[in-house]
Protein backbone atom coordinates (compact mmCIF):
# COMPACT_ATOMS: atom_id res chain seq x y z
CA UNK A 1 0.00 0.00 0.00
CA UNK A 2 1.42 3.56 -0.78
CA UNK A 3 1.04 7.09 0.29
CA UNK A 4 -0.71 9.93 -1.36
CA UNK A 5 2.27 12.72 -1.39
CA UNK A 6 0.19 15.92 -2.38
CA UNK A 7 2.75 18.27 -3.04
CA UNK A 8 3.53 21.59 -4.90
CA UNK A 9 6.22 21.94 -7.73
CA UNK A 10 8.59 24.43 -6.09
CA UNK A 11 8.05 27.22 -9.06
CA UNK A 12 11.85 28.60 -8.58
CA UNK A 13 13.21 25.29 -9.74
CA UNK A 14 11.20 23.85 -12.56
CA UNK A 15 8.42 25.44 -13.50
CA UNK A 16 5.70 22.83 -15.56
CA UNK A 17 6.49 22.20 -18.98
CA UNK A 18 4.68 24.50 -21.57
CA UNK A 19 2.32 22.35 -23.90
CA UNK A 20 4.55 23.20 -26.54
CA UNK A 21 7.52 22.32 -24.55
CA UNK A 22 5.73 18.93 -24.20
CA UNK A 23 5.36 18.11 -27.70
CA UNK A 24 8.18 19.20 -28.81
CA UNK A 25 10.13 16.98 -26.03
CA UNK A 26 8.32 14.25 -27.70
CA UNK A 27 8.81 14.67 -31.39
CA UNK A 28 12.34 14.61 -30.41
CA UNK A 29 12.31 11.72 -28.10
CA UNK A 30 14.53 9.46 -29.66
CA UNK A 31 17.33 11.30 -30.34
CA UNK A 32 16.81 13.80 -26.96
CA UNK A 33 16.83 10.38 -24.40
CA UNK A 34 19.48 8.77 -26.69
CA UNK A 35 22.43 9.42 -28.64
CA UNK A 36 22.38 13.42 -27.95
CA UNK A 37 24.29 14.47 -25.03
CA UNK A 38 23.42 16.44 -22.42
CA UNK A 39 24.84 19.92 -23.68
CA UNK A 40 23.86 19.73 -27.57
CA UNK A 41 20.09 18.87 -25.95
CA UNK A 42 20.07 22.36 -23.92
CA UNK A 43 21.48 24.03 -26.89
CA UNK A 44 18.59 22.73 -28.71
CA UNK A 45 16.40 23.77 -25.89
CA UNK A 46 15.12 20.12 -25.40
CA UNK A 47 14.70 18.55 -21.88
CA UNK A 48 17.69 16.04 -21.42
CA UNK A 49 17.47 12.66 -19.49
CA UNK A 50 18.87 14.13 -16.32
CA UNK A 51 16.50 17.31 -16.77
CA UNK A 52 13.34 14.93 -17.06
CA UNK A 53 14.68 13.08 -13.19
CA UNK A 54 15.46 16.50 -12.12
CA UNK A 55 11.60 17.47 -12.98
CA UNK A 56 10.48 13.99 -11.37
CA UNK A 57 11.91 14.58 -8.28
CA UNK A 58 11.35 18.76 -7.77
CA UNK A 59 7.92 18.49 -6.29
CA UNK A 60 8.89 16.44 -3.54
CA UNK A 61 11.77 18.38 -2.22
CA UNK A 62 11.44 19.59 0.92
CA UNK A 63 13.84 20.82 3.85
CA UNK A 64 17.48 20.10 4.09
CA UNK A 65 18.38 17.26 0.56
CA UNK A 66 21.44 15.37 0.41
CA UNK A 67 22.01 14.05 -2.97
CA UNK A 68 24.38 10.50 -3.02
CA UNK A 69 25.61 10.34 -6.85
CA UNK A 70 25.04 13.71 -7.50
CA UNK A 71 27.64 13.61 -10.24
CA UNK A 72 28.03 17.38 -11.29
CA UNK A 73 25.84 18.46 -8.23
CA UNK A 74 23.17 19.74 -10.26
CA UNK A 75 20.06 18.76 -8.02
CA UNK A 76 22.04 20.65 -5.12
CA UNK A 77 23.11 23.95 -7.09
CA UNK A 78 19.19 24.52 -8.06
CA UNK A 79 17.62 23.82 -5.01
CA UNK A 80 19.78 25.70 -2.94
CA UNK A 81 19.70 23.89 0.29
CA UNK A 82 21.89 20.76 0.73
CA UNK A 83 24.83 18.83 -0.12
CA UNK A 84 25.74 16.59 -2.75
CA UNK A 85 28.42 13.86 -2.30
CA UNK A 86 30.23 11.06 -4.93
CA UNK A 87 32.87 8.94 -5.22
CA UNK A 88 33.87 10.65 -8.28
CA UNK A 89 34.61 14.30 -9.26
CA UNK A 90 32.38 15.32 -11.96
CA UNK A 91 32.58 19.34 -10.61
CA UNK A 92 30.10 21.24 -9.60
CA UNK A 93 31.54 21.28 -5.94
CA UNK A 94 30.31 18.27 -4.79
CA UNK A 95 31.26 16.38 -1.56
CA UNK A 96 33.97 13.58 -2.60
CA UNK A 97 34.45 10.59 -0.17
CA UNK A 98 36.02 6.86 -0.95
CA UNK A 99 32.56 5.56 0.72
CA UNK A 100 29.04 6.48 0.60
CA UNK A 101 28.09 4.14 3.76
CA UNK A 102 30.18 6.44 6.45
CA UNK A 103 29.40 9.97 5.84
CA UNK A 104 30.29 12.70 7.94
CA UNK A 105 27.09 14.32 8.88
CA UNK A 106 25.01 14.24 12.38
CA UNK A 107 21.72 11.40 12.79
CA UNK A 108 18.40 12.42 11.23
CA UNK A 109 20.44 15.92 9.67
CA UNK A 110 18.44 16.00 6.22
CA UNK A 111 14.69 16.35 5.26
CA UNK A 112 15.25 14.67 2.07
CA UNK A 113 17.48 11.98 0.47
CA UNK A 114 17.77 11.71 -3.10
CA UNK A 115 19.98 9.09 -5.33
CA UNK A 116 18.71 9.45 -8.83
CA UNK A 117 20.12 7.31 -11.46
CA UNK A 118 23.07 5.93 -8.93
CA UNK A 119 21.42 3.04 -6.69
CA UNK A 120 22.60 0.31 -9.15
CA UNK A 121 26.76 2.25 -9.29
CA UNK A 122 26.58 2.00 -5.53
CA UNK A 123 28.82 -1.79 -5.22
CA UNK A 124 27.84 -1.61 -1.35
CA UNK A 125 24.42 0.01 -1.32
CA UNK A 126 22.37 -2.02 1.29
CA UNK A 127 25.37 -0.46 3.53
CA UNK A 128 24.32 3.03 1.87
CA UNK A 129 20.57 2.66 2.54
CA UNK A 130 21.48 1.66 5.92
CA UNK A 131 22.97 4.95 6.27
CA UNK A 132 20.48 6.86 4.68
CA UNK A 133 17.76 5.59 7.60
CA UNK A 134 20.19 6.98 10.03
CA UNK A 135 20.76 10.33 8.23
CA UNK A 136 16.73 10.92 7.34
CA UNK A 137 14.82 12.68 9.48
CA UNK A 138 11.94 10.71 11.10
CA UNK A 139 9.54 12.51 8.61
CA UNK A 140 12.22 12.51 6.17
CA UNK A 141 11.80 11.00 2.81
CA UNK A 142 14.15 8.91 0.42
CA UNK A 143 13.67 9.42 -3.61
CA UNK A 144 15.14 6.78 -5.86
CA UNK A 145 15.19 6.97 -9.55
CA UNK A 146 15.78 3.92 -11.58
CA UNK A 147 15.36 2.25 -15.02
CA UNK A 148 14.78 -1.51 -15.55
CA UNK A 149 17.75 -3.71 -16.54
CA UNK A 150 17.12 -4.44 -19.96
CA UNK A 151 16.90 -0.44 -20.99
CA UNK A 152 19.86 0.10 -18.48
CA UNK A 153 21.73 -2.66 -20.25
CA UNK A 154 21.05 -1.23 -23.99
CA UNK A 155 21.49 2.11 -23.47
CA UNK A 156 24.96 1.77 -20.99
CA UNK A 157 26.24 -0.36 -23.61
CA UNK A 158 25.19 0.58 -27.26
CA UNK A 159 23.61 4.12 -27.16
CA UNK A 160 24.74 6.31 -24.28
CA UNK A 161 28.51 6.49 -25.84
CA UNK A 162 28.63 10.04 -24.01
CA UNK A 163 27.55 9.15 -20.46
CA UNK A 164 29.55 9.57 -17.47
CA UNK A 165 29.51 5.39 -16.62
CA UNK A 166 30.35 5.07 -20.28
CA UNK A 167 33.95 6.74 -19.73
CA UNK A 168 34.98 5.38 -16.04
CA UNK A 169 33.52 1.99 -16.76
CA UNK A 170 31.45 -0.24 -14.86
CA UNK A 171 33.47 -0.88 -11.49
CA UNK A 172 32.76 -4.54 -9.50
CA UNK A 173 29.05 -5.09 -7.93
CA UNK A 174 27.55 -2.06 -10.49
CA UNK A 175 24.65 -3.72 -11.90
CA UNK A 176 22.87 -2.44 -15.29
CA UNK A 177 19.33 -1.33 -12.95
CA UNK A 178 16.73 -2.76 -10.88
CA UNK A 179 13.19 -4.34 -11.63
CA UNK A 180 10.82 -2.35 -9.83
CA UNK A 181 9.92 -5.20 -7.40
CA UNK A 182 13.75 -5.83 -6.03
CA UNK A 183 14.59 -2.13 -5.86
CA UNK A 184 11.29 -2.10 -3.30
CA UNK A 185 12.53 -4.61 -1.59
CA UNK A 186 16.21 -4.23 -1.47
CA UNK A 187 15.06 -0.27 0.46
CA UNK A 188 12.64 -2.40 2.48
CA UNK A 189 15.44 -4.17 3.96
CA UNK A 190 17.17 -0.98 4.97
CA UNK A 191 13.77 -0.15 7.21
CA UNK A 192 12.16 1.88 4.44
CA UNK A 193 8.25 1.66 3.02
CA UNK A 194 7.21 2.40 -0.29
CA UNK A 195 5.12 5.48 -0.40
CA UNK A 196 4.57 6.69 -3.81
CA UNK A 197 5.90 4.80 -7.01
CA UNK A 198 5.61 7.18 -10.35
CA UNK A 199 6.38 6.41 -14.15
CA UNK A 200 7.98 9.24 -15.89
CA UNK A 201 9.34 9.25 -19.40
CA UNK A 202 6.49 7.76 -21.35
CA UNK A 203 7.19 5.31 -18.95
CA UNK A 204 10.14 4.09 -19.47
CA UNK A 205 11.39 5.46 -16.09
CA UNK A 206 10.75 5.00 -12.48
CA UNK A 207 10.24 7.81 -9.29
CA UNK A 208 10.40 5.70 -5.91
CA UNK A 209 9.40 7.56 -2.66
CA UNK A 210 10.07 5.78 0.67
CA UNK A 211 9.66 6.78 4.18
CA UNK A 212 10.73 5.01 7.21
CA UNK A 213 8.86 2.27 7.91
CA UNK A 214 7.61 3.12 11.34
CA UNK A 215 6.26 6.16 10.47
Amino acid sequence: MTERLNLKQPQSMYPPKTLARKVVDFIFAPLRLTVLPDPVVARLRLTSSKGERLWAVSPYLKGRLLDIGCGDNELVRLYGHGVGVDVYDWGGGALILPDCSRLPFPDRSFDTITILAALNHIPNRLEVLKEVYRLLAEDGRLLITMINPVISYVGHRFIWWWSEDKERGMEPGEVYGFWNKDLIALVARAGFKLALHKRFVYGLNNLFIFRKAEN
